[in-house]
């Protein structure tokens, strides 16, 4: 019986000292190993590639406003010219009526007169209409040739430079 005794006491010890620092260590967290310093040539390449980001967002966003102002330009064109019809045809109607009170029989010849002096006023406007949409269209592409050429400058000489940066950045 104390053969029994012992063999249970032992079992029971050789149990409790491997479950004990066992269960020491897996409720402590896992030490996380301390980040390493980046060299300074990973440094150096660092702030090159957030210049290109930089660059590259900045060339981006005067693309994006161009755009936007060249939208609504031709917006507030359109707008002026749709108000400059709708008075015309609201001054052609005014004065219709007008011809027609002062001249109640008027002669074949006075009516087709009034409708050329009408359509005249309409070519007119039309004409001029034509005229500012064409000169919008060709400023629009003149500015967007004009920035297109500036940043193509702006990206070779940035490129240059970034080339140069990379030469000059110290070697791990």
């Amino acid at each position: 019986m104390l053969r029994k005794l012992m063999l249970v006491l032992g079992g029971t010890m050789l149990a409790l000292t491997i479950a004990i620092p066992a269960s020491a260590t897996s409720s402590a967290k896992p030490v996380k190993p301390a980040k390493a310093t980046p060299s300074a040539h990973a440094l150096c390449m660092q702030k090159i590639a957030d210049a290109n980001q930089t660059f590259a967002a900045q060339q981006s966003a005067a693309t994006k406003k161009l755009h936007t102002d060249q939208v609504a330009a031709k917006k507030a064109l359109n707008d002026a010219q749709k108000a400059a019809r709708e008075a015309l045809k609201t001054q052609q109607s005014t004065d219709l009526a007008t011809f027609k009170q002062q001249h109640p029989t008027a002669t074949e010849a006075e009516l087709s007169a009034f409708h050329a002096q009408q359509d005249a006023a309409t070519k007119a406007l039309n004409d001029k209409q034509k005229a500012d949409r064409t000169a919008l269209h060709t400023s629009q592409v003149a500015a967007k040739k004009a920035l297109h050429d500036s940043q193509k400058a702006a990206r070779i000489a940035f490129h240059n430079s970034q080339e140069a940066a990379k030469k000059a950045c110290p070697k791990s």
